[in-house]
């Protein structure tokens, strides 16, 4: 059954429902495209990018769509992460679906034509019946949680201690644990897959049930992993000490759609991109696995 967005369903569709969840965690996982790929993918989904948004005296901020990528270079409102792809053409993402109550047929336009659009794209988007978070129970039991034991003494410390004074520049490690429960995914979270929207070859595929849950798995287990799953949470990129990207990334991304790569300082004057802090670590999958080794496995292993 082919849908109108060019989605395939599977037959029954009409007696399929999502949970009724507020905000559903929504977890992207796929395979990763070179650099130039996710310049055309950012170019061509991000608002930033569009004609619009150069017109002298236009009234419209580009924050306010949000596009399928949720604005990728700054937030506007929310502390949640908001895109599944980086500039070093790392793809997935541990989502919140910002629109309250979602239905089935709101998911499938959101994500349905990227298939056609860039059949390069190799990836799964997994709504969950989770509200936000898969970790909230974590919080009572630390020490019955498998995944949460070999942590417990600096989830205690930077998360549980309710007198520890936050630091306005935390470390890796502070960071990788003040906010535990809400970032952390658990190994069982395909329990809780309800809807799979699996994009490969240029077709977009709508799945539910079991194998929902198993597509996802299968891209789970290959495109995701501890030493950087960190790289998918808004937590990372919280305090002005990380970027998504760098400047001359986005002055690429003018570039390549034919426009001056001055436009970049322009648009963090006029409040479209927030300012990029000279110190900043730009995030990519090698920098994180690199912070993992050094600030988690590392002590980990002591234990």
């Amino acid at each position: 059954m082919v849908h109108a967005f060019g989605a395939e369903f599977p037959d029954g569709i009409q007696d399929v429902k999502l949970p009724w969840v507020r905000r559903p965690l929504v977890l992207v996982r796929g395979k990763p495209v070179s650099v130039e790929q996710a310049v055309q993918i950012i170019t061509g989904e991000e608002p930033l990018f569009e004609e619009v948004y150069e017109w002298e005296g236009m009234g419209s901020d580009p924050r306010e769509d949000r596009g399928v990528l949720k604005n990728i270079f700054y937030r506007q409102g929310y502390g949640w992460l908001s895109t599944w792809l980086y500039s070093d053409g790392t793809i997935g993402g541990n989502l919140i679906h910002l629109g309250k109550y979602p239905e089935i047929e709101e998911v499938v336009e959101l994500y349905s034509p990227l298939a056609q659009k860039y059949p390069f794209l190799d990836m799964v988007v997994a709504y969950t019946g989770y509200n936000e978070s898969c970790c909230y129970s974590c919080d009572f039991d630390i020490y019955k949680c498998r995944e949460c034991k070999p942590y417990r003494d600096r989830i205690r410390k930077y998360c549980l201690d309710e007198s520890l004074v936050r630091n306005r520049k935390p470390g890796f490690e502070e960071l990788y644990f003040r906010d535990w429960f809400n970032w952390h995914i658990r190994n069982d979270v395909d329990d809780a897959v309800r809807l799979t929207i699996w994009i490969h070859d240029s077709k977009a595929e709508v799945l539910f049930g079991e194998k929902a849950a198993d597509k996802f798995v299968e891209y789970n287990k290959q495109y995701y992993a501890e030493e950087y799953s960190f790289m998918f949470s808004s937590e990372l990129y919280s305090y002005g000490m990380t970027c998504v990207c760098s400047k001359e990334f986005v002055e690429d991304c003018f570039e390549y759609i034919g426009k001056p790569r001055s436009l970049c300082d322009e648009y963090v004057k006029r409040g479209f991109i927030a300012p990029f802090p000279e110190d900043a670590a730009v995030v990519t999958k090698d920098w994180v696995v690199s912070q993992y080794h050094q600030y988690i496995c590392r002590k980990k292993k002591k234990k």
